[in-house]
């Protein structure tokens, strides 16, 4: 009886000591308060971590959204945005007052339709002779050089040809038997003689013009009854000018049609311009021209339009404008490139600015200051058309937008000490 109480004790006391730890240090999953406190400790940490990351994430999202990055960082995707931001000056109403910048807003006017376009200088083809034999011959003296000036007749180069020397023959023959039927008189001679020797003679002497003598050296040859230096000739300068060319040598045979001399009229040029065919419609024939070369510095010469050119040049697919320039000095050598201003034939209504409102930028393109606020003013690239009359025609900026008109280089300065560079993206 004794043994049955003590076991009903020890079950009494084991309920009393497992039931606190079933109510308070047990979960659903078997684990203990320690356990469990960690669990919560784990919890509270993984959503700090959250929150943290959280923040991070939002901090990192508004400073690309605010630009604000480390130095040297760019935001991804925003290459070349920054920059154009960056771009612009900010002046005073006091500065822009004391630098004297006025600004206009942009509208088309009247402008001369001038075109400024490269040329090239050319012998007056008009007034430029070559001197050629007409039949193979040897040159035996030389009596005219380059650079000297001729008179027309003057004896450039004495040749020598066998054919020469039959035609003179033939012509000696057929002058004095017309020169004794005419004597004798065409009445008393049979009409057949007397017709057969005035058409030899007119053959033979037709034959010589045909090889190049003038009607002067016919006329001296007919006179002699035989020849003195036969199949000698002169070949003599047809017009005044200046020898530009003798490319020959003394004893050289030369062909027909090969050119030995070269003579001009040295005050007389050529200027050869190109244009695009829709610029043809402001360039008239007999319009003024002005032509200026580096090499002359600030001299200029005047011309006028001669002709324009109908075919468009399937090269450069421009036209040809060929002009006339009078230049006494002599200072136009053909070859020479030059710059050329034609006039058109009236005005277009186009947006021009002052040359001084149009500056290079640091790359070389042609730049504007467009003024965007109050005091905000930014460069702008332009596409320069032409220059005209002190004006610069060009198209990049619409109507109506306001620009720098006086004061441009105060305000590129001023951008230039900013530290920002002048561009456009």
């Amino acid at each position: 009886m004794k043994s049955k109480n003590l076991m009903i004790s020890a079950c009494v006391a084991g309920l009393i000591i497992v039931t606190p730890v079933i109510a308070f240090g047990a979960d659903s999953h078997g684990h203990g308060p320690e356990e469990i406190k960690g669990h919560e400790g784990k919890s509270d940490h993984s959503e700090a971590s959250s929150s943290a990351r959280d923040t991070e994430k939002k901090g990192h999202s508004g400073k690309e959204a605010d630009g604000d990055h480390a130095e040297g960082e760019k935001p991804h995707g925003s290459e070349g945005h920054e920059e154009k931001k960056a771009e612009g000056i900010s002046l005073s109403e006091a500065q822009l007052r004391e630098a004297g910048v006025i600004v206009r807003p942009l509208q088309p006017m009247q402008v001369p339709s001038r075109l400024n376009v490269p040329g090239e200088v050319l012998f007056n083809q008009y007034k430029t002779r070559i001197v050629t034999p007409r039949i193979t011959a040897m040159a035996l003296k030389r009596e005219a050089i380059m650079g000297q000036q001729v008179r027309k007749g003057d004896v450039l180069a004495t040749l020598f040809s066998v054919e020469m020397a039959q035609a003179q023959g033939e012509y000696i023959v057929a002058s004095t038997e017309w020169n004794r039927v005419r004597n004798i008189g065409e009445k008393i001679v049979s009409e057949k003689r007397a017709t057969e020797a005035r058409v030899n003679q007119q053959q033979a002497k037709a034959r010589l013009i045909a090889y190049g003598l003038t009607k002067d050296q016919i006329a001296a040859l007919s006179a002699q009854v035989s020849l003195e230096a036969p199949g000698q000739f002169d070949i003599l300068a047809d017009q005044d000018g200046l020898i530009v060319v003798d490319d020959f040598l003394v004893g050289q045979v030369i062909e027909p049609g090969t050119p030995i001399y070269k003579i001009t009229d040295p005050e007389s040029r050529w200027i050869e311009a190109r244009i695009s065919p829709s610029e043809a419609r402001l360039v008239e024939p007999g319009g003024l021209v002005r032509v200026e070369t580096e090499s002359t510095g600030a001299q200029a010469y005047e011309g006028r339009v001669l002709q324009i050119e109908q075919q468009v040049d399937e090269k450069t697919r421009t036209l040809g404008v060929r002009i006339e320039v009078i230049d006494p000095q002599q200072q136009l050598r053909p070859g020479q490139f030059v710059t050329v201003s034609l006039n058109g034939g009236g005005h277009a209504n186009v947006l021009a600015l002052p040359k001084k409102a149009v500056l290079r930028g640091p790359d070389g393109d042609w730049t504007v200051f467009q003024q965007v606020s109050a005091e905000r003013f930014e460069p702008v690239e332009i596409r320069v058309i032409r220059e005209t009359s002190g004006l610069v025609v060009f198209e990049g900026i619409p109507v109506g937008a306001k620009v720098v008109t006086d004061g441009a280089f105060f305000v590129q300065s001023e951008l230039a000490k900013s530290g920002f560079s002048v561009h456009n993206h």
